[in-house]
């Protein structure tokens, strides 16, 4: 399982920028090999640096922060993660020898073997969508307006001139890879990346799409619907594969992160869903069939003669259902008794004929004399 990168560097998911660079700066000095002889430090020291390779820069973290660290490792190679980040920088004022002693020669790969070619993704969207406690309940299909890049219609998303021939790619000559040679803070570092002129396909379009630019793709504004399954929480974040941004060799993700609007009747806890209902004090003392709110309408229950205030009755099965499941909750309702603060002269008299049938006339009982 990928470590989160968050915990590799001790900190929060809130944290600022600065609190992420300040708690790599400690954790860099304390685990880099020229002053940390244990064997471990150095596998240590290169999870820090990739964590912070790419919780420092703010927009490899928000892609992080969106797809997580399992779908973000498999999207990005290590070249995508470490592009255009310096370590010299970092270390420049720390005294630490980032060159380790190696010469010009000493070339070697501490991240481990390469992964395989991404070629061109599309970008990954996060849509925010705000539901019911009823829609989340009962799942419902919504709607949405997106702004995303789609294949360019010119083109088909191919990126040439639709009468353009191919042509073997002159930079990397075919290959779809170029060796690069990377000072870092480990020594020099060789790796294969990805041809940035045809993105690894080795061919490219004698004549560019001139509508597209030969990027392959043009922005739309579509509406679309997605299900929302049943049993969605607050703050929950769905993954809609492939609805992303568009990409040549393959499309990017759609993210929904979910927010449940709160509920005047209801609350909620995991499953099961609390409520409230009120009923005069007689009610409570005589007993009475009453109606209750549910998520799924409205529902008589039995309130047995000498309910307490606050009594809590469970309605089993009348809570949420459980995403990818069949197990539904239960629906707690606690009882509020009513007491009336006005009362009429008749009311008044009623209560006062109890009250003397409880607690006697009022009057001293008379002494009896043999």
């Amino acid at each position: 399982m990928t470590e989160d990168f968050y915990k590799l560097l001790g900190v929060q998911k809130n944290a600022t920028q600065d609190q992420i660079k300040q708690a790599y700066r400690e954790l860099a000095l304390k685990y880099h090999p020229d002053r940390n002889k244990d064997k471990s430090a150095e596998d240590t020291f290169k999870k820090i640096n990739e964590a912070y390779a790419v919780l420092g820069d703010p927009e490899k973290r928000k892609q992080y922060d969106m797809m997580g660290s399992e779908a973000f490792n498999r999207r990005y190679t290590e070249e995508d993660i470490f592009r255009g980040f310096n370590f010299q920088d970092i270390f420049k004022d720390m005294g630490v020898n980032v060159n380790f002693g190696f010469g010009d020669d000493d070339i070697f790969n501490p991240f481990g073997s390469a992964r395989g070619r991404q070629g061109d993704v599309g970008q990954s969207i996060l849509y925010k969508l705000s539901i019911t406690l009823q829609e989340a309940a009962q799942g419902v299909e919504k709607e949405i307006s997106l702004k995303h890049s789609v294949a360019c219609s010119r083109c088909k998303g191919t990126g040439g001139e639709p009468d353009s021939e191919k042509i073997t790619c002159p930079t990397c000559e075919g290959s779809g890879y170029q060796r690069t040679i990377r000072n870092t803070i480990l020594g020099r570092i060789q790796t294969m990346v990805t041809c940035p002129r045809c993105g690894g396909r080795g061919q490219q379009y004698k004549r560019s799409c001139r509508q597209c630019n030969g990027n392959g793709r043009e922005v739309k504004n579509d509406r679309i619907k997605v299900n929302i399954p049943h049993g969605v929480m607050d703050n929950m974040r769905l993954k809609y594969e492939g609805m992303g941004d568009y990409g040549m060799d393959s499309n990017g993700d759609l993210y929904i992160e979910i927010e449940v609007k709160e509920d005047k009747t209801f609350t909620r806890d995991g499953d099961d869903i609390y409520t409230q209902i009120s009923i005069p004090f007689y009610k409570a003392i005589l007993g009475a069939e009453v109606d209750v709110p549910t998520l799924f309408g409205s529902k008589k229950i039995r309130i047995e003669p000498g309910t307490q205030p606050n009594t809590r009755i469970a309605l089993k099965r009348e809570g949420i259902r459980r995403m990818n499941s069949d197990y539904k909750g239960n629906e707690i309702v606690e009882i509020k008794v009513h007491i009336p603060e006005h009362l009429s002269k008749e009311e008044s008299d009623l209560i006062l004929q109890y009250k003397k049938m409880k607690d006697g006339d009022g009057e001293a009982p008379k002494r009896k004399f043999f």
